[in-house]
């Protein structure tokens, strides 16, 4: 196996980790760097359908909601290579692909879908804040999650940990002027663990 593709199936293997430990902020600059990694990978036995495959896995470790922009990009690139490719997959396929990218598209175009909209579009129940859909939210994401990490802690990951994250989350954004609502606060009949 070739060097650049061993450190990508190591870093894939890392945002899986990460995710199982309720950290997948953390995956965002992995991502990048997979990213990075495929675009200059130049081996004839990596065919386009190999790396869109690759770039799937990146995708499903990944925060979609809270770094949209960063997955759109992603899922284009993948687009573009299961375009390039004589191959075909089971999954992804590029009618997957393009409802992932419709999905995300429909969900920063705040202007044109709304959040009601959305959650009935795409069977989502939940509402979020829409402070979650903007430049803003994605930019400082990863900044403040790690924050809210650091603050946090050995605090156990299990039950009713959401709630102790949510409010530090909020503090740690108030601190940065972002005011933000919680799950909880914006859906008062669910039951969160």
């Amino acid at each position: 196996m070739n060097k650049t593709v061993e450190r990508i199936v190591a870093l894939v293997d890392k945002m899986r980790e990460n995710s199982s430990e309720m950290r997948s902020w953390r995956n965002v600059p992995i991502a990048a760097e997979c990213v990075d990694l495929l675009r200059q990978l130049d081996d004839p036995e990596e065919t386009p359908l190999g790396k869109a495959m690759a770039l799937e896995a990146i995708v499903r470790e990944l925060p979609e909601y809270d770094v949209p922009r960063r997955v759109l990009s992603i899922l284009r690139y993948e687009q573009e290579l299961l375009q390039q490719s004589d191959e075909v997959a089971e999954y992804p396929t590029l009618e997957s692909v393009a409802e992932a990218i419709r999905k995300i598209e429909d969900y920063i175009d705040t202007d044109r879908v709304g959040d009601e909209e959305f959650r009935q579009r795409y069977q989502r129940h939940l509402k979020s804040d829409p402070i979650e859909r903007t430049p803003l939210w994605e930019e400082i994401y990863c900044e403040v999650q790690q924050e809210c990490d650091r603050r946090l802690g050995d605090t156990p990951r299990g039950m009713g940990f959401c709630f102790a994250h949510w409010s530090v989350m909020a503090a740690v954004l108030a601190e940065r002027g972002v005011e933000w609502r919680s799950p909880a606060v914006l859906n008062p009949r669910v039951r969160f663990d």
